[in-house]
């Protein structure tokens, strides 16, 4: 457990140092989605960030942020590869959210709940990636440094973000790649050596 970000942002001291950049690729994904915009990847295990997006019929672009840039900053490097938007904060909520809204809803709580990697736990961890079909789920992969491997917590995106009541889904996934029995736990691929076990969240089967 520790009292501070394992490496923070600039900015935000108390946040971790991609925080900021997924709260602005949250609100470019959720304003964007009705133009095809799918924010495919926010890969952060080079120890920088490298995010990769594709609009339907085109192929996926990847672009090199600064992740404390500003969503201006951000829109302005995505809108040279596609057509992109910031989310209006104005409109009303939809009751019925797109996958891609979903995601981007999870992209902006994953940002905003940063402690969730550092404060609450007494196993260092770090975020890897964050990964989409865009369709049906976003796959968070946690490095777990103690033991040498990653788990890919896989997050359905159906209604995601539309109540309310995935409130603390940071919290969850942290919690899920962390405390997860190893019978729940499926051999995947591997990440910088190190190897990757795949889970759904608490009571799903991973995708």
């Amino acid at each position: 457990m520790s009292r501070r970000p394992v490496r923070p942002s600039r900015t935000l001291p108390a946040a971790e140092w991609w925080a900021p950049l997924l709260v602005d690729l949250g609100a470019v994904q959720r304003g964007s989605a009705g133009l095809g915009l799918c924010v495919r990847s926010a890969d952060f295990t080079s120890g920088r960030a490298r995010v990769t997006v594709q609009w339907p019929g085109t192929p996926a672009v990847t672009l090199l942020p600064d992740p404390e840039a500003g969503r201006d900053a951000l829109l302005e490097s995505i809108a040279t590869a596609g057509p992109a938007r910031l989310s209006d904060e104005d409109e009303p909520a939809d009751s019925a959210p797109s996958p891609l809204a979903g995601h981007g809803w999870l992209l902006d709580e994953l940002g905003r709940r940063s402690d969730a990697w550092y404060a609450y736990l007494a196993e260092p961890i770090e975020l890897l990636r964050v990964e989409t079909d865009g369709h049906r789920t976003t796959d968070v992969a946690v490095g777990r440094t103690s033991r040498g491997d990653v788990v890919e917590v896989h997050v359905p995106l159906a209604g995601l973000g539309a109540d309310g009541m995935d409130a603390g889904l940071a919290y969850t996934i942290v919690e899920r790649a962390v405390s997860v029995a190893a019978h729940d736990l499926r051999p995947a691929s591997s990440v910088q050596g190190r190897p990757v076990f795949s889970t759904g969240l608490p009571g799903e089967e991973p995708g």
